[in-house]
């Protein structure tokens, strides 16, 4: 380092980095139509400024010191501008936001005098001058911004202490913190890693387009779907006029991912549309989705917790590199279309960790396609409904709510002209009422033909489906099986198995857990399921004839229960749900009741589901609470990584294992690249990884002792704490590439009589 230069990073000139943030911001800006005004400018040059402390500089030359440039550069921030959001967002821009209960708590009561002291020692270099120019400040040293003692607790008084805003007053405030952090965070990553943002357009290729619809002809109801797509697009066309929330509603199985594209694209330039963002249930969905996506549009980002990137493309410049690094490693939204999952979209818009703010921009102006929002929890529909109606009034976003089964948890314009239904009744249910074991779930199928015709069970919890598994298997059934358990590597090469009968007309069984039930393009003759929440029993019904074939599919509804009499769904939902849709089942109805059966189910709903805190965290100032999308996540859940179960693969895992284990340095955790090899191969290793209640593996390695006879690693180990490692002997016991991961007691029964093939 040069002396008498300052510096934000190692080699890296202080102003460089604070002019070159602003100018990524402002780019940022203009390409989502959003405005930056004079405060959120200020804001941005002054962002990093405390990084010129000597204690910092020392900290850049390799001294372990210790300094918090966020706060004293916040100061400044609140001193220049007199605005509270803009200064908490450049305050909290490498943390968390919080809650404005806090907020007014720090500012009200640290003493002045100390910031006046910390920032009494910002050196005044020859780029100071710059950075002082560029904010149009006729001063010669950074304590000529703060105000007197006196003018500051008047500032804190008026600005801080006497700040309770109405309602309306705290929803202007949040969507301006998270939008001005959102692109403040983001320009000063992609800024620190050496790249430049790249603000590409939505194009559009209507060749492209008209070749996929071209290579669809000849398809099981290709004439049928084609008619549909026509009529929504024509009907879109008209009723599209301006940002909005919009409704698509479709049976299963009529092709709304290709429906909802070509309503998204047909109307972006009428909505000045920034990008087109497809967000989907499950992570499952994702690559079967983006396919679709890449068939239409030229640049398609597929973007969730498995996707990772494979290393620098050819002839790529050191600002490729470096954007290619940012966008892997924050996985934001760089693209003009994004096919990503409900989770990161909550992540987006509710979550206080700031990198996770990052693509909060990204919606201004986007069309965003909701793929079955009924995978929202009900306690949460109230809250997500009204922050859509905020997105849409003041960012102008567009919403399209794309399912078969509309919950309502917004009001919009329906797209669909008239009500679609197939051209004939493709499935039949039957709503046994009556509690039933495996073994009696398992005859009663055998004897309903599943044995010789294709068929779908779909059980509640992943322990059960493995009792259905040997309990048909043991019947002569070939069963496959499918569930979370089972490594996303696993998965695909069962589904692909699947396809590959039903390619040369085999009957096939398939076991699964809900996995299966939203857009998987499978199609069973009997679908089993056991009782579930009205809306998850008509999506796995779109797996049932799903192509409409000459004959009606059947299923069957009951109440599977275990050794116990406890019944298996209670295991998983909550009882509300469960008893109203006890109400609404009927002992017979077929796919032309669904529709009024599912409606009578959400207002039943919407009336008997107490609201999550999702819009009162909002409205009442609680900005560093989260209200998570899955609360049923198990805290005592660890990650099961399976070595050796995929031919080749086991060095591969065992490279990936040891470069998320290896620990962190300081100097590290400036390292972009270092880190991103590192969450790079954590993404990767996924692949090959369950989670797994630790309570099963504690099991497992007390059974055998830690060791399997003959081994010099154990067959399942702890690497450290939350990850499990299965190796050797395991594969096949533990884990089996049919089944998955096996409890103990079921492998017992594997073992006891025969093993199930494994």
């Amino acid at each position: 380092m040069s002396p008498g230069e300052i510096y934000s990073h190692p080699g890296k000139r202080l102003e460089d980095h604070l002019l070159r943030t602003w100018n990524i911001a402002v780019k940022i800006a203009a390409w989502c139509r959003l405005n930056l005004d004079q405060v959120m400018e200020e804001a941005l040059l002054l962002h990093d400024l405390a990084k010129s402390h000597p204690i910092f500089q020392k900290k850049l030359e390799g001294e372990r010191r210790r300094f918090n440039h966020a706060e004293p550069s916040a100061v400044l921030v609140l001193a220049r501008t007199g605005n509270l959001i803009c200064a908490e967002a450049v305050r909290r821009h490498h943390t968390t936001l919080e809650n404005l209960a806090d907020i007014k708590h720090l500012w009200g009561n640290h003493p002045y005098a100390e910031w006046q002291k910390t920032i009494g020692r910002l050196p005044w270099w020859p780029g100071a001058a710059r950075l002082a120019g560029k904010l149009g400040a006729d001063i010669c040293h950074w304590s000529d911004l703060l105000p007197g003692t006196d003018a500051w607790e008047d500032l804190i008084f008026g600005t801080i202490d006497l700040y309770t805003p109405d309602s309306e007053g705290a929803l202007s405030d949040w969507l301006r913190l998270r939008l001005f952090t959102s692109i403040l965070v983001t320009a000063d990553r992609l800024e620190a890693m050496g790249g430049d943002i790249a603000c590409p357009p939505l194009m559009v290729d209507r060749q492209k387009i008209n070749n996929y619809i071209t290579s669809l002809q000849g398809k099981k109801l290709a004439a049928w779907r084609g008619q549909v797509r026509q009529k929504v697009i024509t009907a879109a066309s008209q009723i599209i006029q301006a940002p909005g929330i919009y409704t698509l509603t479709l049976p299963t199985g009529a092709g709304k991912t290709l429906i909802g594209l070509q309503v998204a694209l047909e109307n972006a330039a009428r909505l000045e549309a920034t990008g087109i963002i497809y967000v989907l249930p499950f992570v499952s969905l994702v690559e079967q989705n983006a396919a679709v996506a890449r068939e239409v549009f030229p640049a398609v980002m597929e973007d969730h917790h498995l996707s990772f990137t494979d290393g620098a493309l050819d002839e790529e410049t050191e600002e490729d590199e470096a954007n290619r690094r940012f966008i892997a490693f924050y996985r934001y939204w760089q693209e003009p279309v994004i096919v990503t999952t409900l989770a990161k979209l909550w992540e987006v818009l509710y979550s206080p960790r700031v990198n996770d703010t990052m693509s909060f921009h990204r919606l201004s102006r986007a069309i965003v396609i909701l793929d079955e929002p009924q995978s929202i929890p009900v306690r949460c529909w109230q809250g997500f409904g009204k922050t859509l109606e905020l997105l849409k009034e003041r960012l102008g976003t567009t919403f399209i709510l794309m399912t078969a089964t509309q919950p309502g948890l917004a009001t919009g314009l329906e797209l669909a002209p008239e009500p679609v239904s197939f051209p004939a009744v493709r499935h039949e249910f039957h709503w046994l009422n009556r509690r039933m074991t495996i073994e009696e779930a398992a005859a009663f199928l055998a004897a309903k033909g599943a044995l010789h015709k294709d068929c779908l069970i779909v059980l509640n919890t992943r322990e059960a489906a493995l009792r259905m598994y040997l309990a048909m298997k043991a019947r002569g059934a070939e069963p496959l099986f499918l569930s979370a358990w089972v490594a996303p590597v696993h998965r695909e090469e069962i589904l692909r198995q699947l396809k590959a009968k039903e390619q040369r007309g085999e009957p096939r069984c398939l076991v699964a857990t809900q996995v299966i039930e939203a857009g998987m393009d499978l199609d069973f003759a009997i679908v089993f399921r056991d009782l579930g929440p009205m809306d998850s029993i008509v999506q796995v019904a779109g797996r049932c004839n799903r192509h409409a074939g000459p004959w009606r599919g059947q299923i069957y509804l009951a109440e599977l229960v275990d050794e116990r009499g406890r019944n298996f769904a209670s295991y998983v939902y909550d009882s509300t749900l469960l008893n109203l849709t006890r109400q609404v089942l009927r002992e017979y109805f077929d796919e032309k009741d669904c529709r009024e059966i599912i409606r009578a189910y959400f207002r039943a709903l919407q009336g008997a589901i107490q609201d999550s805190e999702l819009w009162r965290n909002i409205i009442e100032g609680r900005w560093g609470e989260y209200v998570d999308l899955y609360t049923d996540k198990r805290p005592d859940e660890v990650m099961l990584v399976v070595q050796g179960a995929v031919e080749g693969a086991e060095a591969r895992v065992s490279r990936l294992l040891g470069t998320i284990s290896a620990p962190l340095t300081p100097e590290d955790k400036g390292d972009y690249a270092r880190l991103e090899k590192r969450r790079q191969a954590f993404r990767e290793i996924t692949r090959h990884a369950i989670s797994v209640p630790k309570k099963h593996l504690d099991e497992w390695y007390q059974r055998e002792g830690g060791m399997i006879y003959g081994l010099k690693e154990p067959a399942i180990r702890e690497i450290f704490p939350d990850l499990w490692l299965v190796q050797d002997k395991g594969i096949g016991r533990i884990y089996r590439r049919e089944t998955g991961f096996v409890p103990v007691k079921i492998a017992t029964l594997m073992e006891g009589g025969e093993d199930a093939g494994c």
